[in-house]
């Protein structure tokens, strides 16, 4: 038996060491090599993260949920007025009646990097959350970041860019393989060269665990996509698939083309995509896709809202059961004059999360139709609304992912507020106590 287990059996230790929170947790990797090993395990950190899943599903006093949001500041010496930084914040909030504040996140931008001057989250699964820099396409720059640990993963660089490929448009998707308990990002890219009744695609995907792309050739049709420069959060992945809009052009080009619209669902684990229909609303062949999301509904299935600026309206459907486009039921109408701008995230089934025209974030009861801001008196949650800086609102659970990588096989970055340094998660840190 180990003397780092304090005489005690290892089933026991190791249970002793589930209970406890993760700041301690990635503490204790610093004790003694056994202890460093025990805790970056791959099957001690899949199996805390069970654990976690199943602490969040027993009670809602230990649910969590991530918000993203952005403010501006002057930049030093600015040309004018509009010369201005974009700041991220991050933070935790108890996912309850008051939604308030479990604690602030440390945003790295100084070792993140980005290249437009503020990242999108193309979704977050598992504690893990995927920072796309995509506002144009020049951009190929993206990060796996777990804030809670302080650690992140810079991917390798796609095959798609602009120097290889020229000028385009691209969706990105983040999803989890649970067949290869892997993370995987979906570029799906839309080429313009100027051929005016042609879509020309191309997809890829990143594996974490390979840290490595890979061309996927199987899609036919090539469908379009919708301007990326449009799409505020990404976070479509439910069921194993990541959703994407799109549109199978029948005839013609731009604003008077016929269009099938549609959605693309992409199996990371299969590696394959698969269509599945939209409510009948979108089965005109003029209706653009442009104003239009796909949100996760629940854990099972997913939802659409769209901005039909003719009409003035807003209006929000679920797929009540998943696949059949027969079960797409309209929930929510709300006046485009009024004062709820767009329609963020679900909690519960039967709330939404929704950004205000002031850039407050509120709370709907969809059965109740009753709404009230989010946070406690004089903690309201509020945002810059561009396109760059849009609030992001998701459920979240803490995990240990990403503890185990270590360089050279993965460009990590160490996310911690101390000065930049280079983390090799090198064993030889540790003690031998």
């Amino acid at each position: 038996m180990s003397s780092s287990s304090f005489g005690l059996p290892q089933e026991l230790f190791l249970d002793i060491l589930f209970r406890l929170p993760i700041e301690d947790l990635v503490r204790c990797t610093a004790v003694c090599k056994p202890w460093n090993s025990s805790i970056k395990n791959p099957t001690f950190i899949s199996t805390h993260l069970e654990k976690a899943i199943s602490s969040n599903n027993s009670s809602t006093d230990n649910r969590r949920l991530l918000f993203r949001l952005c403010t501006t500041q002057p930049k030093p010496n600015p040309i004018d007025k509009s010369d201005v930084a974009y700041v991220e914040h991050y933070s935790l909030r108890f996912d309850n009646k008051n939604v308030a504040e479990y604690k602030q996140l440390h945003f790295p931008a100084n070792k993140f990097r980005s290249v437009d001057g503020c990242f999108r989250i193309a979704g977050s699964y598992n504690g893990l959350v995927c920072l796309v820099d995509d506002m144009t396409c020049y951009a190929d720059h993206f990060i796996l970041w777990n804030p809670t640990i302080q650690k992140a993963v810079r991917t390798a660089r796609p095959t798609v860019n602009y120097f290889s490929h020229g000028p385009f448009e691209a969706f990105h998707g983040f999803g989890f393989d649970s067949e290869t308990n892997d993370y995987k990002l979906l570029r799906y890219v839309h080429l313009d060269h100027n051929r005016k009744f042609e879509v020309i695609v191309e997809a890829e995907v990143y594996s974490l665990n390979s840290n490595s792309w890979k061309v996927i050739t199987d899609i036919t049709p090539s469908y379009g996509i919708c301007s990326p420069f449009r799409k505020i959060y990404g976070n479509s992945f439910v069921n194993g698939a990541i959703h994407l809009l799109a549109y199978d052009r029948k005839e013609g080009y731009g604003y008077m083309a016929r269009h099938r619209n549609l959605i693309l669902a992409y199996d990371v684990s299969r590696e394959v995509f698969r269509e599945m229909e939209l409510p009948d609303y979108f089965s005109d062949e003029y209706v653009r896709l442009n104003d239009t999301e796909i949100l996760k509904y629940g854990e099972s299935s997913i939802a659409v809202m769209t901005d039909d600026s003719e009409r003035r309206e807003i209006y929000l459907w679920v797929m009540k059961e998943y696949g059949e486009a027969s079960s797409w039921t309209k929930v929510w109408v709300e006046d485009w004059w009024g004062s709820v701008l767009k329609v963020l995230s679900f909690r519960n089934n039967e709330e939404v999360f929704v950004i205000m025209r002031d850039g407050w974030i509120g709370l709907c009861d969809l059965k109740r139709k009753h709404f009230e801001y989010v946070g406690d008196e004089g903690d309201g949650v509020q945002s810059i609304l561009s396109r760059r800086g849009y609030p992001a609102v998701d459920s979240f659970v803490e995990s240990l992912v990403l503890l185990d990588k270590a360089t050279p096989l993965w460009n990590v970055i160490d996310a911690s507020s101390s000065p930049d340094v280079d983390d090799d998660d090198d064993d030889d840190d540790s003690s031998d106590e």
